[in-house]
């Protein structure tokens, strides 16, 4: 059993812990030892009925952690500054996800409940692939991206650094997103998005 962190006592850490149960269920493989987080009252205690940590420097080095922070650059920042700690970047894929053989998944990174991520793709450190979305085949994503419920990303797709697509938004076939850039829920641009910039249906 490896033992485990999970970084952020919030909503995203107790789904994080959850899928470490799913996970166990089927094989078991971590032992969560509790919730690290920076805030002043979650130093001590319990969240969730789960131990509360403090910060990730008083776990001791070669302990697994997984970052459960939402905003992309925050969950990278803080994963490096875990890892500068000696801890070690674990991935939590949920045992109803399916991916390819060949797809590579970054280091710290979430692929949730029925997700599929296809041949040939390659996606970055601290990717947060949420329940139910679709990754076609040959998609490359930098690190630190969130593709949110019910996302889907035809192929041949090309997403740089930290891009945030909203819940139901898609890509159409070999398309690409610059860093940082925003597809907002239920959107689905017709031409590449520059970095930085932001897309989102108007109603």
């Amino acid at each position: 059993m490896k033992q485990i962190v999970i970084i952020g006592a919030g909503g995203f850490g107790r789904e994080a812990a959850w899928i470490i149960k799913r996970i166990n269920a089927v094989a078991p493989t971590f032992q969560l030892l509790g919730f690290c987080d920076d805030a002043p009252e979650r130093q001590t205690g319990t969240y969730d009925g789960i131990p509360l940590l403090g910060a990730v420097e008083r776990v001791p080095a070669g302990t697994f952690c997984f970052c459960a922070i939402g905003k992309n650059a925050t969950r990278l920042d803080v994963l490096r500054r875990a890892e500068k700690a000696g801890l070690l970047a674990a991935t939590l894929i949920d045992p109803t996800a399916v991916t390819a053989p060949d797809a590579e998944i970054g280091a710290g990174s979430f692929v949730g409940i029925h997700a599929v991520v296809s041949v040939g793709c390659r996606l970055g450190r601290g990717t947060i692939v949420n329940h139910g979305v679709c990754i076609g085949h040959d998609v490359t994503a930098g690190d630190g991206c969130q593709f949110c419920p019910g996302v889907c990303v035809s192929g041949g797709c090309t997403l740089g650094g930290g891009v945030l697509m909203g819940t139901l938004a898609g890509m159409i076939p070999l398309k690409k997103a610059g860093d940082a850039s925003v597809i907002g829920a239920g959107t689905v641009p017709l031409r590449d998005v520059p970095p930085g910039e932001t897309i989102a249906r108007i109603r």
